[in-house]
């Protein structure tokens, strides 16, 4: 026998068939989503890399949340050739009635570094190139804030007690990659324009501008790393882009996602291995037949299946060409320039992975093949003994993806704890009403004990199919329902509980200006909790960004100063979830609290010493405590509380965040509050629900194409199940009927199994919905879970009637032949 000849002609004839091709479609699908996800990725972090060479403004960037000191940055310019420094902080610049959130950059004499500024005389006006910035006493807007507040060149705005005259509309900043790709309006003045009171607050942020050649790269790096904990250094020789950690968590995000997807693919594949299983065991005992050892023999079956692989493979790579192409023309719009190309090794590394996986699950078929002899021909082996053996392979698949992409264990725990809990409690659900069905049966002539009865005799099977058509139902129910709830949750709560202004932050003599306005505009203040801006820089002397963590959120946070507040009691709207909170007036000071979520993602344990960079200066913290959010009585909490007596400790001015409830004509007053205190941070409701509107819809289309892969895989699983034991309905059909059933009472009989069989997965689904919503919900967003009971009741009848549709059908279909065909398929 010629092997290569006979893999070739095995992999055509299982292609050829309906089992081969639902396998083919599902891993295909599968290649698809992660190969699209990974060019994607690759793509961006090429065009940050380059973007990064192009406008860094200068070789390096030392970047701190607070000035360094007269003896530091003359240790700095010691080790560059020059620097330029300059200062950002968020402020709100207002002209007559109209007022605009301004990130406001102060430069000096050297600044730029390198490159040209491009500014003009309107907003539509020819662009020219300068080297210097604006002179003492002027003032530059973007065009964008230039138009919101109608000014033009050589208007005055007053900035607190400063008069600036509006010298140039600014086109062009060529350190302009610091601010990643952010919208914000912006303005530059000189430095010596205002005093350096002007400024200050969590945001203000000192960049100190370098230029220096690869060596003095390398020693101010390592200076910065030793002397300035809290600052962080951006290189373009060798450096990385500051949104390149935000697109990889991106990445990680979407390929958790990809989990999901996985586990849906691996009951497609598991029920159309059934048939592939049955006929590779016929084929090599054949083999064996004819001499053929069993090593051999296997290697055939694996070469059949590896042939499948590399089809799907390549089938899911000018998909996701084509789908890559499509994703950077509509991203394009964020990032101009950006260019769709094929990444090789990014690919092989995804392939390879995807590889591994599906391995993994066919691990468990490998092992019964080595087990076949003659006597499969004649004896079809049970498979009750290989049942475990499937679902840890499954699992350790679903685990190495999961490890794979995961930077939030304990979001990818609750998550893959809730699809856990939904497989078990569906097991359960199948096996106690198949069993109780066959007992009240038992006593009973009727197709539906007889179904009861079919069903009990092909239990591991029905379970098969429930756990696939379930855990459809499931991931389909909480993807479509996760966003719709989240939104109408947030918005109701934060107009209930929040006002209709936040105090995001104040000045200690701000707050007094702010009582006396709401007095005289007849608004409210209805919270005010104090804090200062604090930098985690270390946990147990270990610097917190020396690569050993894990990127996250909390992680890509803790880099810029984070709200650290002070109370002896625990607030109303936080819990206790673990440790012990200090007593009141307690002497030890340097006790600290935090959110229990920001534990588990930075791998904190309660005795941890935690060093905050506070205005400068180390403190250092014991962790007792953590806490969580609480809702109802307002949405105000803080990753990290200490006692009251530490506030004597700080070195630093006590800031205020809180919320206030503005009657309509005082909107309008505003700007007289913003001119007087320009730094003040207000965000009205109305913008921060349309930014929650703005973010919600971007998730909502990522939740749709995410849905429709899902929708893809559910009718994939739901062919499998019909396809993976068509052969055992068709015997059983032929059985019946050779007793003298008609096709109607055969009919009946699948209604029955299929009804059972979609209600029991439509409850599981459900229920599993419900425990994930309990996990999910509470533990990310403090929210509770409230299901719609019309919308689940619509969905558990929906897909009743599909799955029995689809089982109608099928059965119709294999009805049309004879007895004899039907009892030799």
């Amino acid at each position: 026998m010629n092997r290569w000849r006979l893999i070739l002609e095995g992999s055509w004839r299982s292609l050829g068939e309906s089992d081969g091709r639902i396998s083919l479609a599902t891993q295909a699908a599968l290649l698809f989503f992660l190969l699209t996800l990974s060019l994607t990725s690759a793509s961006i972090q090429r065009y940050l890399a380059d973007n990064l060479d192009q406008m860094l403004g200068s070789d390096l960037v030392v970047e701190s949340h607070s000035p360094l000191t007269a003896a530091e940055e003359t240790a700095l310019r010691s080790q560059a050739q020059r620097v330029s420094v300059t200062q950002l902080s968020d402020i709100t610049l207002t002209h007559g009635d109209k007022w605009a959130r301004v990130k406001l950059k102060l430069v000096d004499d050297a600044y730029p570094l390198q490159g040209n500024l491009q500014i003009g005389d309107t907003p539509v006006a020819t662009q020219r190139a300068v080297s210097a910035g604006p002179r003492t006493g002027e003032i530059w807007l973007d065009s964008r804030l230039a138009t919101q507040l109608q000014v033009r060149v050589g208007d005055v705005l007053a900035l607190g007690g400063t008069q600036l005259r509006l010298g140039a509309i600014l086109f062009h900043e060529p350190d302009r990659i610091m601010e990643g790709h952010s919208t914000t309006m912006r303005a530059m003045a000189h430095a010596e324009s205002l005093g350096s009171a002007a400024l200050g607050g969590t945001k203000v942020r000192t960049r100190y501008l370098a230029a220096a050649d690869a060596s003095q790269q390398q020693a101010i790096e390592a200076w910065a790393g030793k002397t300035l904990p809290g600052a962080s250094v951006i290189r373009k020789d060798g450096g990385e882009h500051p949104l390149a950690s935000f697109w990889k968590r991106t990445e990680n995000f979407l390929g958790l996602a990809s989990v999901i997807l996985f586990f849906m693919g691996a009951v497609a594949l598991d029920m159309t291995n059934r048939r592939w299983l049955a006929k590779m065991r016929y084929r090599l005992a054949i083999y064996a037949s004819f001499g053929t050892r069993t090593r051999t023999g296997m290697l055939m079956a694996l070469g059949e299946w590896l042939i499948g692989f590399l089809v799907a493979a390549l089938l899911a790579a000018l998909l996701a060409a084509l789908a890559h192409a499509l994703i950077v023309a509509q991203m394009q719009v964020q990032f101009p320039g950006l260019q769709a190309a094929w990444h090789w090794q990014p690919a092989a590394r995804t392939v390879g992975l995807v590889f591994l996986l599906l391995l993994a699950l066919q691990v468990p078929s490998l092992i019964q093949l080595s087990r076949a002899s003659l006597l499969s021909l004649i004896r079809n082996p049970a498979e009750s003994s290989h049942v475990w053996q499937r679902l840890v392979w499954s699992f350790a698949a679903v685990a190495l993806l999961a490890a794979a992409y995961s930077d939030n264990w304990l979001l990818t725990g609750m998550t893959l704890a809730a699809i856990a809990s939904a497989l078990a409690l569906m097991i359960a659900l199948t096996w106690s009403l198949i069993r109780l069905g066959d007992l009240w049966g038992r006593r009973r002539a009727g197709l539906l004990p007889f179904a009861f009865f079919m069903m009990r005799r092909r239990l591991l099977a029905k379970s098969a199919q429930v756990l696939g058509l379930g855990l459809c139902g499931l991931l389909l129910l909480f993807s479509l329902m996760l966003m719709r709830d989240l939104g109408a949750t947030m918005e109701g709560y934060g107009r209930s509980h929040d006002g209709n202004l936040m105090i995001s932050e104040a000045k200690a003599e701000q707050i007094e200006g702010i009582r006396r306005w709401a007095g005289e505009t007849g608004s409210t203040v209805r919270a005010l909790r104090p804090f200062v801006p604090a930098q985690l820089v270390a946990v147990n002397g270990q610097p917190l960004f020396d690569g050993s963590r894990q990127p996250s959120d909390t992680l890509a946070t803790m880099r810029d100063p984070i709200r650290l507040s002070w109370t002896n009691e625990l607030p109303l709207s936080n819990s206790l979830t673990g440790g012990r909170w200090w007593p009141d007036a307690t002497e030890d000071w340097q006790q600290i609290s935090a959110e229990s979520e920001v534990m588990t993602d930075l791998g904190l344990n309660y005795g941890d010493r935690l060093t905050y960079q506070i205005n400068g200066k180390p403190y250092e913290f014991r962790l007792v405590a953590s806490h969580a959010y609480k809702p109802g009585n307002g949405s105000i909490t803080f990753w990290f509380q200490v006692p009251q007596s530490a506030r004597a400790q700080f070195d630093a001015g006590t800031l205020y965040m809180g919320s206030m409830e503005l009657p309509a004509p005082a909107w309008d007053g505003l700007a007289a509050l913003w001119q007087q205190y320009p730094t003040l941070s207000l965000v009205p409701l109305k913008e921060l629900t349309e930014r929650f509107d703005r973010t919600l819809d971007i998730v909502t289309r990522l939740t749709g194409g995410y849905a429709a892969m899902i929708l893809l895989l559910a009718l994939f699983v739901l062919a499998a199940s019909v396809s993976g034991f068509s052969a055992d309905d068709r015997q059983k059909n032929g059985l019946l009927m050779s007793m003298g059933l008609r096709n109607s009472d055969c009919l009946r009989l699948n209604f029955y199994e299929w009804g059972a069989t979609a209600l029991i997965a439509a409850c599981g689904a459900v229920a599993g919905t419900w425990i994930a919503g309990a996990l999910i919900y509470q533990a990310q967003f403090r929210l509770t879970y409230n299901p719609d009971p019309l919308w689940v009741a619509g969905v558990v009848v929906a897909m009743v009637a599909a799955v029995c549709l689809v089982g109608y059908l099928a059965c119709r279909r294999s009805l049309k032949v004879s007895v004899r065909d039907l009892l030799t398929t």
